[in-house]
């Protein structure tokens, strides 16, 4: 079953898609709560033309319209009509539209933030719009709740996740294809998320490199098509034909901002070489030109299988499936340091898909058994710093029985490749995102049909500083804007 995925778009303080548990749901310590806003609840369905929004109390900045249709108050007006899920294909800019023009879906709630000079009032965590100013609101988390002025708009889309376990999330690009990107990670550039993996050719089963694709997003849910940003290299280069090409992720270097990709390339067997390579862009979906070996001032290799790359301040890392931490020098061409920390693996003897992340003052180490394209049972570590000390912390998903690595819910039937944090003005939700390897059940030849893998991307719980992922959702909610979360 080809899953459904859509985007419902708000325009003004957004609050029905907030997440109604605990704070911890999406939020660690160390990170601000802001309130939010309580403004009219949005009308089911519906279609129109330059519809206004209807007059009412100050709140609402603007109404929601039709293909081609625009609407807007001054002063206040337009208090809780509109507003509805669009299908993939949809776009909003100032308008919500279907792709057959008519507004689709069901509505949520809205917060009540300022139009034009309007002012809201009495505004549950409410957030002003372009001259707007809410009054009363909710301050962070152990901040004070009374007078609270709230700094910039919630506004920002509403992406519904939907694919039950057994298939995962089938993402379309704009063109209508499958998006192909996997093993991989993404990077955030203004607004929008930019998502960089593996692309794999539907006339082999080989998995030979091909090249590194991207495709970009403003709300995770709905992608673009953007390039092949590395392609499969010349004869004898690392990337070359009949090689492997993994794990590619974008750093920002902090001291440059250059964006640099760096993969894991090996020989077909994965054995006679595999080493960490690099690429260089002054764009982040730039041509990326391939620079080669990452090796150190002494012109040591990396070598390691999967691996992946984070910044962190002024510093950027390369960390490996066996748990070593490459420290990169500052133009992020080389490495200067290599430190290893087998507490990250636990009982696992060395894993695979390492995906390193910082929420609040912890950093979290996630890597999976070693079962090659086979979904297993995924475990984490954390840490103060990167430099650590590592502390195994276990499972990361519900298990059946702990002696068996390919339990039946095996991290929901997903392989980590990376933590998208989504910072909003409310809190921040961290998105796992897994790879749902086709024949992944299978024992015989997982992995074979990787163009038709598909993704898990669930929002992590945190309880304190321990995550987890205790239920498979095959819907839900992510309010970017916010940066909060909520069930179907």
């Amino acid at each position: 079953m080809r899953a459904r995925t859509l985007i419902g778009l708000g325009l003004g303080a957004l609050s029905a898609f907030a997440c109604s548990g605990p704070s911890d749901h999406s939020t660690p310590p160390g990170d601000a709560h802001g309130g939010n806003g309580a403004g009219g609840v949005l009308a089911t369905g519906g279609s129109g033309t330059g519809g206004n929004g209807a007059s009412g109390r100050a709140g609402e900045g603007s109404g929601v319209a039709g293909r081609g249709g625009s609407s807007s108050s001054t002063g206040g007006s337009g208090d809780g009509l509109g507003g509805s899920s669009v299908s993939v294909g949809g776009s909003a800019a100032g308008q919500a539209m279907s792709a057959g023009g008519a507004l689709a879906g069901s509505g949520g709630m809205r917060a009540g933030s300022a139009g034009s000079g309007g002012k809201a009032a009495a505004g549950r965590g409410g957030s002003s719009a372009a001259g707007g100013r809410a009054t009363g609101g909710i301050g962070g988390t152990g901040g004070s709740t009374s007078g609270g002025t709230a700094g910039q708009s919630a506004s920002g889309p509403i992406a519904t996740f939907s694919g039950p376990l057994a298939t995962g999330i089938n993402f379309l690009d704009d063109k209508g294809d499958r998006v192909n990107a996997h093993g991989g990670g993404t990077i955030k550039e203004g607004d929008t998320y930019y998502l960089h993996g593996e692309y794999f050719l539907s006339t082999t089963t080989s998995n030979d490199f091909n090249g590194f694709s991207m495709y970009s997003s403003k709300d995770l849910a709905t992608w673009k098509w953007e390039k092949m940003i590395l392609p499969q290299q010349p004869a004898k280069s690392e990337l070359g034909p009949n090689r492997k090409g993994e794990r590619p992720h974008i750093v920002k270097c902090p001291s440059t901002g250059e964006f640099v990709l760096f993969a894991h390339a090996a020989s077909e067997d994965y054995s006679t070489d595999r080493e960490v390579v690099y690429a260089t862009s002054p764009t982040v979906n730039g041509d990326y030109t391939y620079m080669g070996l990452l090796l150190s001032s002494a012109g040591a290799k990396a070598e390691h299988s999967d691996m992946s790359a984070l910044s962190d301040g002024d510093n950027a890392y390369v960390v490996t499936e066996s748990g070593h931490v490459y420290t990169l020098a500052a133009d992020c061409h080389s490495w200067v340091s290599d430190k290893s920390y087998s507490a990250v693996n636990g009982d696992s003897g060395g894993s695979e898909s390492p995906t390193v992340f910082k929420a609040g003052n912890t950093y979290y180490w996630i890597g999976s058994y070693k079962t090659g394209w086979r979904a297993n049972n995924n475990f984490y570590s954390t840490a103060p710093a990167m430099t650590g000390p590592w502390t195994y912390q276990g499972y990361l998903a519900p298990v059946v029985d702990p002696t068996d690595q390919t339990s039946d819910q095996r991290t929901w039937l997903s392989q980590s490749t990376w933590v998208i944090p989504v910072a909003g003005t409310t809190g921040t939700t961290y998105v796992y995102w897994g790879d749902h390897w086709d024949g992944n059940q299978d024992t015989t030849a997982p992995g074979v049909h990787n163009y038709l893998a598909t993704y898990v991307f669930q929002p992590l719980v945190f309880t304190g500083t321990a995550i987890g992922l205790p239920q498979y959702l095959d819907g839900w909610k992510l309010d970017v804007g916010a940066g909060t979360w909520s069930p179907p």
